[in-house]
């Protein structure tokens, strides 16, 4: 039997995204849409995806949404660093989310260090991801507003990464650049 990986339904995760009507929401619906689909996330062993902002008054990335899954919250529970308060400076480039933001081009990364420096230890960083069983997380830059990124993150390594995973990073950061644009 040689049946099809179900795919994400383009066209209503866009719909998704229309259909909220202020920041609040909109940021919240650009985190959690995928797993609306809770069948092609996990087919492509999707476990969080985080939305994050450049703060030009303060010069820092701010992490402004966080999806609402099992795995996003086992983070939160054994965090040092509330989510909100994690800030990092734009010009951190030894920050891959920092890298990815200033080059204009998505970095990926199997150790948390690198999306929490200097906000969180290594070790913190890294008790974070292991609570949430996350292998690989690929940052995504934005373009619309002030910049930013999104971060997906996946219960897969790295090797394991195809082309559908690929094609849904590249294809929901258009839908949700185009979406922040809009608004």
């Amino acid at each position: 039997m040689n049946a099809e990986v179900p795919s994400f339904d383009y066209e209503a995760l866009k719909q998704l995204l229309q259909v909220a009507t202020d920041d609040k929401k909109l940021f919240n619906v650009i985190v959690n849409a995928p797993f609306k689909e809770p069948v092609a996330a996990t087919m492509i062993f999707l476990g969080i995806v985080v939305l994050l902002q450049v703060n030009k008054q303060t010069g820092m990335i701010d992490r402004v949404a966080l999806s609402e899954t099992e795995l996003a919250r086992r983070t939160t529970d054994v965090t040092t660093v509330p989510f909100n308060e994690i800030k990092i400076p734009l010009d951190h480039y030894e920050n891959i989310i920092a890298h990815a933001i200033a080059s204009g081009e998505p970095t990926d990364t199997t150790d948390w260090k690198f999306l929490f420096d200097p906000a969180m230890s290594p070790e913190d960083a890294r008790i974070n991801q292991a609570n949430a069983g996350i292998a690989y997380s690929a940052v995504y830059p934005l373009e619309s507003r002030d910049g930013g990124a999104l971060i997906f993150s996946y219960f897969q390594y790295q090797h394991e990464i195809g082309i559908q995973q690929v094609d849904f990073m590249q294809r929901y950061r258009q839908l949700v650049d185009d979406a922040l644009a809009s608004k």
